[in-house]
């Protein structure tokens, strides 16, 4: 394909230049240790793994399995980076607090010393050169995708109604768990699963913009409004489980029962902030989420009747919890 050809195609230009992020933040991400670097390099995975997704049917395994393999291996060195680097952040921000300080100072600095150690662990497993080396598949998928560039609009619609259908249903789920339908329901809600189903429809949205389909900006807006209180939900809930799990290694409760109290303290804080998140999260849909449907549904209208078994998975990713950030055991007995 032509340079002039490829500017016809924006969807691939979209995904080459996720490649070529790639290529440009890992090496800063897993040598410099960058917070912002291991960010976008984590977050460029995942926009390439929706694609992938999205095209799955189109490609051949033998060429679209190593490359989703390369990814999941990025993406398996840097999540634990980044919640290190999320959950040092939200501490340093409660070291002012008197209340809190104690607590977020001590966990603070546990978290710093067990970032080190998942430095040393990532620095001994593969090199940033050879992690990106496991890419080079990307040059036969990029060719398969080619060929079924006139598939795109038709997949990208479907899959959309599919995962706005999963995410509105999980949605309404947690609206009724806050309104005190829980009891009535058989299924359980699951933010996490939210989370995971919200991200997958922001970045098919944005794969369909790039595509060159548009958005009215207001709808866009709300749903980064959904989506960044249901990240700032997960954050606080990964943040209780470390300090939990640190507390329980240590056996805090036996040998320090005054910093077991702080620390129980803390944990209640972010217990409350979020469960206000997921508060904002369930008024925002009440308010906009007819309308964000709606507006996508009409933008992105279906040429035949698609189903959930039509996929072949569930879209909105796996139904497993989200993993705890590994903590190693050299460092996580007290002081």
């Amino acid at each position: 394909m032509t340079a002039d050809q490829d500017s016809d195609f924006p969807f691939l230009g979209r995904l080459e230049e996720l490649v070529e992020e790639l290529y440009q933040t890992v090496p800063k991400a897993l040598g410099e240790w960058g917070e912002d670097p291991i960010h976008d390099a984590r977050v460029a995975t995942r926009r390439l793994k929706a694609a992938v997704d999205l095209m799955r049917f189109v490609l051949s395994n033998h060429h679209r399995k190593p490359f989703g393999k390369a990814l999941r291996k990025l993406r398996e060195r840097l999540g634990p980076l980044r919640d290190f680097d999320v959950m040092i952040r939200q501490l340093e921000e409660l070291t002012s607090q008197p209340q809190h300080a104690t607590a977020a100072s001590w966990l603070r600095d546990h978290l710093v010393a067990c970032r080190e150690e998942a430095r040393d662990r990532t620095r001994k497993q593969a090199t940033p050169a050879a992690l990106l080396a496991k890419l080079s598949t990307w040059t036969d998928v990029r060719a398969e995708v080619i060929e079924a560039r006139e598939a795109v609009d038709s997949l990208l619609a479907e899959s959309l109604h599919l995962q706005l259908d999963a995410f509105a249903e999980r949605a309404g789920r947690i609206v009724k768990h806050g309104q005190g339908e829980a009891a009535n329901s058989q299924r359980r809600q699951d933010p996490h699963q939210l989370r995971i189903a919200g991200k997958l429809l922001r970045y098919t949205l944005e794969l369909a913009q790039a595509q060159g389909h548009k958005l009215p900006a207001s709808v866009l807006r709300s749903f980064k409004s959904m989506q960044e209180a249901l990240g700032d939900w997960h954050d606080d809930v990964v943040l209780i489980e470390c300090a939990m799990q640190t507390s329980l290694d240590g056996s805090l409760a036996y040998h320090d029962a005054e910093m077991q109290q702080n620390l129980l303290s803390l944990a209640q804080l972010f217990a409350r902030r979020a469960a206000h998140e997921l508060e904002k999260f369930s008024t925002l849909w009440e308010q906009r989420g007819q309308e964000v449907a709606d507006v996508i549904r009409v933008q992105f209208p279906l040429t035949r009747t698609v189903s959930g078994s039509q996929t072949g998975h569930d879209q909105s990713g796996s139904d497993a919890p989200p993993a705890p950030v590994a903590l190693p055991p050299d460092v996580t007995s007290t002081a």
